[in-house]
This record gives structure tokens, sequence and C-alpha cells, in this order.
């Protein structure tokens, strides 16, 4: 049976609402979308669309083109500013509208990012990326009822969009609906074979019921990007659990290989040499790794005591053990460390 430590930290890191994968500021892509106003946003973009502007200022484009690049590099106030110029020019543009409910949605005014997306919606019925942007934020909002009405909306305009299925997924999850939540996120990524997060979000909820597709998922997900630290690190901790100790290596390192600074990564390394390889001296160079990252890491100052006990340097073990206890007195296991070596007269 999968344990709870894995769900607990794959819930922890891939929480459901905010596993999101639209890029607010860059807007929905679809095949039934084309925003107008698409400029290069190379270094000297907002200095050339300043220049056309000074030569045209009647041209809603250019200003909609500058919002954009000031909205990417974080320049809330100019954005919006140029926004509304170019809405005042244009104010039939559905396009402007959702990129003002992104600019709402960052300054946490999500009753003005809904109204702007439904403007947009009224503008033309017809673009999907409005659709998925009001479902994002009503998930935000908490309302995955009205997300869901959503999402289906953007269906029904096109039911070969991956993204789609995706945020209903989500949004029925949200609800509690999870066989349906399930069965969309399937279509979405037979849709798209290299979506990711549905992967992932699949992954996840895979973990929660214990089922045997956990590892197929992570694994299709590290086909699309191999080198993502939470595929690659629960992978390893999923091959820990069927005792495929060398797979589980073998992922945790390449964990550590291209996030040095991942603590856990380094301390599961250590557990499983120590506690299914018994090999004791690497079993202390990778918790003592994880100790450089973090020096309050109880378990693994306290597993690093245990690799010392059971190479018999009991002295060392013991030290580790009472380091255990003054980060966290009265720690169980540490307790039961001492009282071992005491018992016995080792390390005194």
């Amino acid at each position: 049976m999968r344990s709870q430590f894995i769900h607990r930290y794959f819930s922890s890191i891939l929480p459901v609402a905010l596993v999101l994968v639209m890029v607010w500021v860059s807007g929905c892509e679809t095949k039934n979308d084309k925003s107008e106003g698409q400029i290069d946003t190379t270094v000297d973009s907002v200095g050339i669309l300043t220049r056309a502007i000074m030569e045209d200022s009647t041209q809603a484009n250019l200003f909609m083109g500058r919002a954009r690049i000031y909205l990417k590099n974080g320049n809330i106030d100019p954005a919006l500013r140029d926004l509304n110029q170019a809405i005042q020019l244009k104010p039939d543009n559905p396009y402007s509208y959702q990129m003002l409910s992104d600019i709402y949605l960052i300054l946490d005014q999500t009753d003005n990012s809904i109204a702007s997306l439904k403007k947009a919606i009224k503008l033309n019925p017809d673009l999907v990326a409005s659709y998925l942007k009001l479902a994002e934020v009503y998930l935000i909002t908490d309302n995955p009822k009205a997300a869901n009405q959503a999402a289906d909306e953007a269906i029904r305009i096109d039911r070969n969009h991956a993204e789609s299925y995706y945020i209903k997924g989500i949004s029925l999850l949200e609800s509690g609906d999870t066989a349906n939540s399930i069965l969309n996120l399937q279509i979405s990524v037979r849709l798209d074979t290299i979506n990711f997060m549905s992967y992932m979000q699949l992954a996840a909820i895979s973990v929660a019921q214990a089922d045997t597709l956990t590892a197929f998922y992570l694994t299709q997900a590290l086909k699309i990007q191999p080198q993502e630290e939470r595929a690659l690190f629960f992978l390893g901790m999923i091959y820990q659990e069927q005792g495929k100790f060398q797979a589980a290596i073998d992922k945790f390192k390449l964990v550590t290989e291209y996030y040095p600074n991942n603590k856990r990564a380094f301390y599961h390394l250590g557990y499983i040499y120590l506690a299914e390889l018994s090999d004791y001296e690497s079993a202390k160079i990778e918790f003592q790794k994880a100790i450089e990252l973090d020096p309050y890491y109880v378990e693994a100052v306290y597993n690093l005591g245990r690799a010392f006990e059971a190479s018999k340097d009991y002295k060392t073990a013991r030290s580790y053990y009472k380091q255990s206890l003054e980060l966290l007195p009265n720690y169980p296991l540490a307790v039961k460390g001492l009282n071992r070596l005491d018992d016995n007269g080792l390390g005194l």
C-alpha cells in the first residue's frame, strides 16, 4: 500500500487549485484565439513602440503591445495606463479586456477580473481563452461550480482543446468529483501528449487513491520535462516504496544533480543506503549533505547517528542522538537510540 508519507509530501508541493498552468500575463494560447497586437518582446521593444506611438498615437495595438511588455516585466502601473488608452481607442477589442483581467488578478481584484472577462465574452463569445481565464479566476475564488461551467463553454467552442479538459478536471476535483476529474484529465493528455501538468495532476490523484498508475504518470511527465524536480523526486519515492532501490537512487541522484539544495533527496538517499542496503558509509555522506543544507533537519541528524551506530562508532552515534534531542526535545527515536546505547554500555 502506498504510504501516507508520499501522499503528504505530494499534496504539499502539488496543491490542486494552485497547480493551474496558465501564465496570466501571457494569455491563453488556443487554436481559435489569435491575440491582436502581438509584439516582439526584445530589450528595445518598449523604445520601438514608444517611438511608434509618438508618430501615431491613434493605434490601439501599439498601446496594447507596450502594455503587454510592461505587464510581462512586472510594471503594472504603466501597463494599466497603456491598456486603458488602448480600450479608449478601440473599446470593442475583447483581447484588451482579457489583459485587463490579468492586471486585476495581479492586483487581487478578483471581482474586477471576472467583470473584465465577462465583458470580453460579451464582445466575442467564441474565444476559448476568455472562458478558461474565467474558470481559473473562479477556481482561485473557490467557486468550482462556476469554473466547471466556464470550462464547459470552452469545450463547446473547441472539443479538441486539451487545456479546457484540464481546467474542467481541476474544477471537478475541487468539487469532489474525482472520477469525472480523472476522465477529463485523461482526455486532456490524449488530446495533447505533451501535457505535463495533466500528467502531474493525474499522478497526484493516483497517490491519493493508492493505485498503481502513479509511476506511469510521473514517467510520462518526465518524458516532457526530463529535469522536473517534483516528478523526479516523487518517482524516486514511489520506487523506494516499491522496493526498487537502485531505480529510486537513480532518481534521487538526478534530483541532487539538478537541484543541489534539495535536502530531502539527500535524506532519502541516505535512508535507502542505511535501512535497505546497509551501506553505512554512503548513508553518512548523504545525511551529512542534508544536514549541511539544513542543520535543523532532525530526522537527518538522528539517522546519521543510526549510521554511525550501525558501523559500531557508538561514541559518534551518541553525539548525534544528543544533537537530535537538542533540536527536538524528547524526540522519541533519539531517546530510544540513547537508551539502547546506555543499556549496552556503548559509547560512554
